[in-house]
Parts: C-alpha cells; structure tokens; sequence
C-alpha cells in the first residue's frame, strides 16, 4: 500500500486504536483527536522517512511519535514533554519492549535532549529515521540524534501515542529522507579499569546481550508477565583479591556471590526533577568483596515493579579476575 502524504488523525476507522481513550475534539483550530494511548494508522507501513504531527497539551503530557511498530507492544517512540520543558529530558527517545516504556534504560544525552515544548499551543514533531539512526526535533530546534535504534527491524507501522490526553492533528509522512547528521554514542560512566559485563546467562534463556549503554534491557527478551528473573556470570581468579563491583538496576535486585547474598537493594521511580532519583539504571553503586583463586559465579536475582525500565548494568575491577562466557551458568 503506498504511504500516505497526509493524515487529518480525525477518522477513527482509519486508526488501529490500544488507548485509554480516543476521540475527535472540535476547537476554534478545527478538528483534532485528543488521544491517551496509542493510534497506529491502519496498513502503513515505512521502513525510512520524515514523520511530522501537531500536538497540544494542557497540562502535563508525554506525546509523541511512532514508527517501525511491529505491533501495539513493540515500537520505536519519540515524544516530548511540556510539562518538563527546558529540562534534561523533556525530547526523549523510549524504545518500548513487550508493552514497557524503557526510558529508565535509555537516557542520558545520547536519548535525551533539552528542548522548549509549550503548554497550551499547537507545536511540531518531526523524526526523520533511516538505518539504525533518527532525528527528532520540536519545530526548527536543534535535534536529538539517535546514533543506535534500539530494535532490529527496518520496516514497521506508523502512529501516534501518548501518556495523559494530548491533541494531535495533521499527520504528514514522506518516505524520504535528509542526510543525518551524527549523534552521541551511549554513555559510558566507567573508565577503561572496569571490565564491563556485556552478556548474562539468563535463567530459561541462556546468553542474552546487554544495550550499547552495558545495560541488560530485560525488556527486550521477557514477556511483561515476568515479575523477576535469575542472572548469572561465573569469574575465574588467579591469585587472592579484592573485587570491587561498580553497577545499577531497577527495580529490586538480591545480588549474591556463589550463592550467598552481598547486596539488596531497591531503585524506582519518583516524582521528582532530581535525576538520580528517576531510577535510571547506572552504575553508581559501589561494593567491595574478597575472592579466592578459583572459579566464583555471580548472580543477580532482578525483579520488576514497574514498566520504565527492567534491568541491570554491573562493571568490576580487581587484579587477576577474567569473566568466563556467559554461555554457561
């Protein structure tokens, strides 16, 4: 089917709806759809190109766009806030996984941006993609580029979302696009002394790999019906030493070293404009442990209470420590 150049977002019957609500507002600006969840347009679908939408929000709102949707549960998504306007992550970009927004593991200037998002008026956003890269933008102001996409497909659907009721209008898609200019790489907090772990062996899965960023987006691989799951990676060590563990996760972890516990800890969510307590998954926790020569396994029983972010990033130092692969528990 060919895509099309314009879309009013005023027919319900033209829209593959999974929302709270959804419905065909009328204003002095004429007919718009004020939307809380998702509306896919129904048989487009875009392996490249320029997506463009009309949003307003009252109040406090996460709008945005879609694109390479393989279904209602697994998509790329960009939205801006403006009720965080100006701030660190008012243009995000939130890859969703099985139904879970994973912003908690995407963030950071690599997908995120400072951007000026009114409240109470009609703004433009625009994401330009092609490879694993796009281009996000609020009107005529500089872009988050995103170096990495988070999934793999290069095709999918195409629509709009949000958190909390928005209005959009005048969906416009072109299946062109403009050279992109690069962006940031993933941050990486830890410096060249930390072996970093790139890979676990996840219980009912095997080896499963961790993001560009070190972090293990279990999002990606579990099904949101998953309340917590077992990883493990085993560590040889030549000679007597202390390891220190550098890691962070979300939401509740019991982190154990051949079986016995040497830390717990909970990290979520909360309203609040401080960065570290939004639980985004770093490694800023820090833990010192004594290893003998020999074969040692780590474990990390991590569970989920909340669908921003399921995961686990964990880096170590020490002499005469090599991480074994991950192939086996």
């Amino acid at each position: 089917m060919p895509v099309p150049e314009h879309h009013s977002l005023t027919d319900l019957d033209a829209l593959h709806l999974a929302a709270r609500s959804a419905e065909i507002a009328t204003s002095e600006g004429g007919e718009s759809l004020l939307l809380d969840g998702l509306a896919l347009l129904t048989g487009c679908h875009l392996q490249q190109g320029t997506i463009e939408v009309d949003i307003a929000a009252e109040g406090e709102a996460y709008s945005g766009i879609v694109f390479r949707a393989t279904d209602t549960l697994n998509y790329e998504l960009a939205y801006a806030q403006p009720h965080t306007s100006e701030e660190w992550d008012s243009l995000q970009y939130d890859p969703v996984f099985h139904g879970a927004n994973t912003w908690q593991i995407y963030h950071g200037e690599a997908y995120q941006r400072q951007t000026q998002v009114p409240t109470g008026r009609w703004f433009t956003l625009r994401v330009t993609f092609q490879g694993c890269r796009a281009r996000i933008s609020v009107d005529e102001q500089a872009p988050l580029v995103i170096e990495r996409l988070a999934h793999g497909q290069q095709g999918g659907m195409v629509g709009v979302w949000s958190y909390l009721p928005a209005y959009f209008r005048n969906l416009r898609i072109s299946a062109s696009t403009a050279i992109l200019e690069e962006g940031r790489e993933a941050d990486q907090p830890l410096d060249a002394s930390w072996q970093r772990v790139h890979a676990w062996f996840v219980e009912g899965l095997g080896a499963t790999l961790c993001e560009a960023n070190g972090a293990l987006n279990l999002h990606r691989y579990l099904p949101a019906s998953m309340r917590g799951i077992t990883l493990s990676r085993r560590l040889a060590v030549t000679s007597e030493t202390q390891a220190e563990l550098a890691f962070g996760f979300s939401d509740v972890i019991d982190l154990s070293l051949d079986g016995e516990t040497i830390y717990q800890g909970r990290h979520t969510f909360s309203q609040s404009p401080e960065w570290c307590e939004r639980g985004y998954v770093i490694p800023e926790q820090r833990l010192k442990v004594n290893l003998t020569p020999g074969e040692h396994r780590l474990s990390a029983l991590v569970q989920v209470n909340e669908p921003f972010g399921w995961g686990l990033v964990l880096a170590l130092r020490g002499e005469g420590i090599e991480l074994l692969p991950p192939e086996w528990s």
